[in-house]
């Protein structure tokens, strides 16, 4: 007889600890988008959202802002 399937990782699980997040938290809650993801390398992107440009930026200190 076959065994039974692995259970599934948890978000952020095999990433590096600081990599985490508390994915608990968001358990019934908007879905999560890293930053990573939104900036992909660059320092700041443009977000339209109901036809006005927004920029997300981030600081060199890690921090981001959002502005219009």
């Amino acid at each position: 007889m076959s065994e039974p399937p692995a259970p599934r990782p948890a978000p952020g699980e095999g990433e590096p600890p600081d990599a985490r997040v508390q994915w608990q938290e968001f358990a019934g809650s908007p879905r999560v988008v890293r930053s990573e993801s939104l900036l992909a390398g660059a320092s700041q992107c443009a977000i339209l959202h109901n036809q006005t440009i927004y920029f997300l930026r981030q600081t060199r200190f890690g921090k981001l802002i959002l502005t219009k």
